[in-house]
This record gives structure tokens, sequence and C-alpha cells, in this order.
């Protein structure tokens, strides 16, 4: 009984939803692209910013969560699990989607546009000093946070500006702090063991469990902020350093 209860849970067949999550899906891939490269130019040094520059980079920032995170996540769930809809909803959520992949088309292809400029600037250059020029106009902290946050900008970074080496620091550190928290948990799991029959059951819990659910609430925020800093702070270091070597280096063939 267990076993067809876990196969209905991941069911992916062709219908409305799963074709929707296949669209969306599908639009991520081109979103993801020209959104990493209007974040990229947006996060240089020498970028102007104009009246109204911090709402509409608000508005960007909010644009570009959607395009990265939300589409892939979104087209996952309708996708999986989408046949759990009847299929007048379904009908109805792919006319949804479409209206959202008609609209998003239309940004996608206004910021193309607006990259252009950038890309007639870069052609003036070799790649090589492209690229160390622009570790020198990075700004450290927003990267440093698309690193951690944002699906494949590590991999970005290292193509456009020719180092491996934030890309490095990345993995070795989230590695480092996802062995410390699994640590972590599994002690607080052996310190404090609760049981979840007795939770659901129980119609009123004990002041020491509650102490408990309390202490193992803050070590998971713990961990949480563990994972955010150490994925932050060892990718803003890294970049430090690489615009430190781009500056000795456009200083010796000057």
């Amino acid at each position: 009984m267990s076993n067809l209860w876990s196969s209905q849970m991941i069911n992916a067949s062709l219908n409305w939803a799963s074709i929707s999550g296949l669209l969306l899906l599908t639009l991520w891939i081109p979103a993801l692209f020209v959104s990493l490269r209007r974040f990229d130019a947006l996060m240089r040094r020498d970028h102007s910013r104009g009246p109204g520059q911090g709402l509409s980079f608000g508005l960007f920032l909010i644009n570009l969560a959607g395009r990265t995170i939300a589409l892939p996540l979104v087209g996952g769930i309708l996708f999986f699990q989408g046949w759990r809809l009847d299929p007048i909803l379904q009908f109805g959520l792919n006319l949804l989607v479409l209206g959202v992949i008609f609209e998003s088309m239309r940004s996608i292809r206004a910021d193309g546009r607006e990259l252009k400029r950038f890309r007639r600037r870069d052609t003036q250059q070799s790649v090589r000093q492209l690229a160390l020029e622009n570790r020198l106009q990075d700004r450290v902290w927003p990267w440093s946070i698309a690193h951690c946050l944002l699906p494949f900008a590590g991999i970005y970074y290292a193509i456009t500006r020719r180092t491996i080496t934030p890309l490095l620091w990345d993995f070795l550190a989230r590695f480092a702090v996802l062995l410390a928290s699994a640590g972590i948990l599994v002690l607080c799991n052996f310190l404090l063991p609760i049981d979840a029959e007795q939770i659901i059951n129980e119609p009123t819990l004990t002041n020491a469990l509650w102490v408990e659910l309390w202490i193992r609430s803050v070590v998971a925020l713990l961990v949480v902020l563990m994972n955010v800093v150490g994925g932050v702070l060892p990718v803003r270091a890294a970049i430090r350093r690489i615009q430190a070597d781009a500056q000795r280096r456009l200083a010796a063939s000057a």
C-alpha cells in the first residue's frame, strides 16, 4: 500500500498541466540567459544611475527571481503534479500559462535590445582584456549573493570572467557547510528525540516538549543562516581576490 501511495505522488503524464509545465521549462532557458546578462550589465560599477533607478532595480530583482527561480519551480510542479487537477482546471491553467509566456517574451525581447549597447562596447576589446576589466567593474556583494541564490550564476560568472576561483570556492564552502549542517541536525535529533505520533495524537503538549520544539526550531534557523553565510562570504573573498589579480595584470600590460 505504501509503495502504491509513493508511486502516485510523482506521476508525469501528457495532459494540459504537464504541457504547461514543459512550456514554462522551455521558456526558462532563454529567460535565464537574458536575465543573467541583464544582471551582469546592471552590476557594473560604470552603470549610470538615473532617476527612479532604485525602484526600477527593485522591480528587476522581482522579475529576475520570477524568471530564474519561479519558472522552473512552477514548471516542475505542473509537470509532475498537474495530473491532480481535473481537465477543466488544467485547460484554464494552460490558458493562463500561455498568457504569462507571451507577456514574458515581450519583456525578454526588451531586455535583449537593452543589452545591445553593451555588446557593441564589448566587441571593441579582446576577450581576455574584457574579462579582466569586467572583474574590476563587478559589484562584489550582489555577485556573491547571486552565486548563492541564482541558478547557474556561478557558471556564467566563471565563463564571462575567465576564472574558476569563485565557483570553486563556492563549491568547497557549500560542501563543508553541508557536512557541518548534517552533523548538527543529526546531533540535535540524537539529543532531542521527538515522537511525531505523540505530537499528532496528544491534544496538549507538555512544557518539556514545547521547549524541545523551540530549541529544534532555533537550531534549524541557525543551520539555514549558516548555509547562507557560508555560501556568500567565501565567494565574496574569491571575487576580491580575482579583482586584485586583474588589477595587477592590467597594470603589467599597460
